[in-house]
């Protein structure tokens, strides 16, 4: 008997692990509808996770600092770039401690080059964990900012997501309930680990669109798409609508709370048609598969988790539809797997279903594989204190503080060390730049003296060459030439005639006379030539003489005003050593400041935590005030604290009595004020008085 089920063809394994889409399947599942009791419940929890997860001004400054600076040193290097925010965070549909994205417009970029030049940067400045993806359909280049902890996104002109974002942030804007479901959906899609499309499931933005698809059902918000006046724009060779239209409104204004409008998107996003439809806020929420011309293709989820096969085939593409409202050829599922598929299928079904039967918020956002969320800031900062003595958080508050100031002095020395080489390098530059033009007049004559050396060996070695052939020195030469050609051209006795193999014997030795004569006279004009470049060379050996005295001289007065480097090489290249130095200390010293900004910050939540207990009202008395002085919000000692808080803690630390604060007053403000208001001035009306 196989132990498949004959319906889904699910394994007694997967049946366990997809329990309620297998229920859903084989029809056995029931969802409930929640009673009032049961749905006021959830008021408090739902506001208490909107709550937490509003944006801190501590993270917005973080991310406006880190933005400046990533504008500074990355940006400015390539001509006509812009750096531009995007996603969750810049729409305000994100969870707190969210990715921050960054997209860099740089005209006719190479993206790739451009991401690897980019995380060279990035590595120089000690961002850890650089990651560069290129294999993405958008490809970025990951890292953390260790100063401030945040997660960067970086892209290369990916336009088309800030059109997206400044959509999301239109709806947003429209109706508050689009960033209490949108928060509320993705704190459950993130613990319930159905929020990661590295993974195999729906990306942060995928959830946020279907969030607006179902508020545009329920008559929450209006399609801001639609309108007569359409705007579109070019890109990569395509057209692209980017119409939004923030004025339009629903035809049917919803007063739906947000737990009944949570009710809702899990029970109909469960039980949704996904055969037949596709999510499109660009047409108001959903339109059918067959105008939209995208088909459930086989093989489906299903069939591959089922498939006895080693190696089974790829998933079908538009499973789980939903069209990007702006790039309409693209399916935001793209990046689901058949697993994640799946998951994503039965935790929607959980979710109506734990909602029906009256479980707590807190259940049916039960974490998955909390390990991977360790990493997040926890709501409560003090959770791991609240079971511990006062004694012994102090003295974990003592240990740290003493952390610090070992930390501080290691920060100190290394501050000192890099100041010193950083000294030495910009000396060394300068004695080199002062130098410069003795240093190249010396090299060009150096360059010179080498050219000519060659030149003379060149000529030595062909006038020793002819000497060697010619024995005979040149005035000889010139004598027996003479001497032949008067024997051969003057008058003959005919008495005595010479025989005829005398005449050419004398003859022949008329022409070798003539060649040698050549030969010599080009040895003389060669050594001639050697005499003139002897000569020169002995004088551009002065010139070097004398421009060797000058550098040292130059030096040696430059070398007063930096001792530290007499006994040093001056050259370029010990120059970029000292340079190397520089930047490895600067890198030590950023990984060093980064470690004491985690231990200020540790130090200051234990401070906190101490000041907290010791007097339980404070944080009240200083975060409860209200304009006018009026109104004070208790809260146990015991309760909830967030970073936000420990501001308001800390807020008086440095704080003096009102009474015992003195203004201090000019001499010549103190003489003004005792000869009254001199000024131009309104008085009583109908109260004339006179002065004395």
């Amino acid at each position: 008997m196989s132990d498949k089920c004959e319906v889904t063809g699910l394994s007694q394994e997967n049946v366990s692990k997809f329990q309620y889409l297998h229920s859903y399947l084989t029809g056995a599942l029931e969802i409930s509808e929640p009673s009032s009791d049961v749905l006021a419940g959830f008021v408090k929890p739902l506001q208490n996770t909107i709550s937490s997860h509003s944006i801190h001004n501590s993270e917005i400054k973080r991310k406006e600092s880190l933005f400046n600076h990533l504008k500074k040193s990355v940006a400015s290097k390539f001509a006509g770039s812009k750096l531009s925010a995007f996603g969750s965070a810049e729409s305000g549909l994100s969870l707190k401690g969210g990715d921050f994205d960054l997209c860099l417009q740089i005209p006719d970029a190479n993206e790739k080059k451009v991401l690897k030049k980019i995380g060279g940067m990035l590595r120089g400045q000690g961002m850890e964990d650089v990651q560069i993806i290129t294999g993405a359909k958008v490809p970025i280049v990951k890292f953390i900012d260790p100063r401030s902890g945040l997660h960067v996104d970086i892209s290369i002109n990916n336009t088309l997501a800030l059109h997206n974002t400044r959509l999301l942030s239109s709806y947003a804007s429209a109706d508050s309930r689009v960033k209490e479901l949108a928060i509320c959906v993705k704190h459950w899609a993130l613990h319930r680990n159905v929020s990661d499309s590295v993974n195999g499931t729906l990306s942060s933005y995928a959830w946020s669109i279907l969030v607006i698809s179902h508020l545009q059902e329920q008559g929450v918000v209006a399609n801001l798409q639609s309108g007569d006046d359409r705007v579109v724009i070019e890109l990569d060779d395509s057209d692209f609508d980017i119409t939004i239209n923030e004025e339009n409104k629903p035809e049917v204004n919803s007063d739906a709370n947000i737990t009944n409008l949570l009710l809702s998107f899990f029970t109909n996003l469960a039980t949704r048609d996904w055969e037949n439809s596709v999510v499109s806020i660009r047409n108001g929420g959903s339109i059918s598969r067959k105008e939209k011309g995208w088909k459930n293709e086989n093989p489906s989820a299903l069939d591959i988790l089922n498939s006895e096969k080693e190696h089974p085939p790829r998933m079908g593409e538009h499973h789980l539809a939903i069209e990007d409202p702006f790039d309409q050829d693209h399916d935001l599922c793209r990046v689901v797997r058949p697993e994640g598929e799946l998951r994503i299928r039965d935790e929607l079904l959980r979710a109506a279903v734990l909602l029906g039967n009256g479980s707590t918020w807190k259940e049916i956002c039960e974490t998955v594989d909390s390990e991977r969320l360790k990493n997040l800031e926890p709501v409560d900062i003090f959770h791991d204190l609240r079971d511990k003595s006062t004694e012994s958080v102090q003295s974990m508050l003592e240990k740290t503080r003493g952390e610090m100031d070992a930390l501080d002095r290691r920060i100190d020395a290394l501050e000192s060390e890099r100041q010193s080489n950083l000294r030495m390098a910009r000396a060394m530059r300068g004695i080199i730049e002062e130098t410069s033009d003795l240093r190249k007049e010396h090299k060009s004559t150096i360059v010179g003296i080498k050219g000519r050396n060659t030149e003379i060996d060149d000529i030595k070695k062909k006038r020793d060459k002819i000497n060697s052939d010619v024995i005979l020195p040149i005035h000889m030469i010139e004598d027996e030439l003479s001497k032949v050609y008067k024997r051969l051209t003057e008058e003959l006795d005919i008495h005595r005639v010479p025989s005829l193999k005398k005449e050419k014997e004398q003859f022949s030795w008329f022409m070798e006379l003539q060649a040698m004569h050549g030969k010599a006279r080009e040895a003389s004009e060669l050594h001639q030539k050697f005499i003139e470049l002897v000569t020169l060379q002995k004088e551009e050996i002065k010139k070097l003489k004398i421009y060797e005295t000058q550098h040292d001289d130059a030096t040696s007065k430059l070398l007063e005003q930096e001792p530290l480097l007499k006994d040093k090489n001056i050259n370029s290249k010990e120059v970029g050593s000292y340079d190397r130095r520089v930047q490895n200390i600067q890198k030590a010293l950023r990984q060093r400041r980064g470690e004491m900004h985690k231990l200020r910050r540790e130090a200051g939540r234990l401070d906190a935590w101490l000041r907290k207990k010791s007097n339980p009202q404070q944080g009240n008395r200083n975060r409860g005030k209200r304009k006018g002085g009026k109104g004070n919000r208790k809260q146990e000692s015991s309760g909830p604290m967030t970073l936000g808080d420990i501001s308001g803690l800390l807020s008086g630390m440095s704080s003096e009595p009102s009474a015992k604060r003195t203004r201090k007053v000019s001499s010549k403000k103190a003489g003004m004020r005792k000869m009254g208001n001199l000024s131009a001035h309104r008085g009583s009306r109908g109260q004339l008085k006179k002065k004395d």
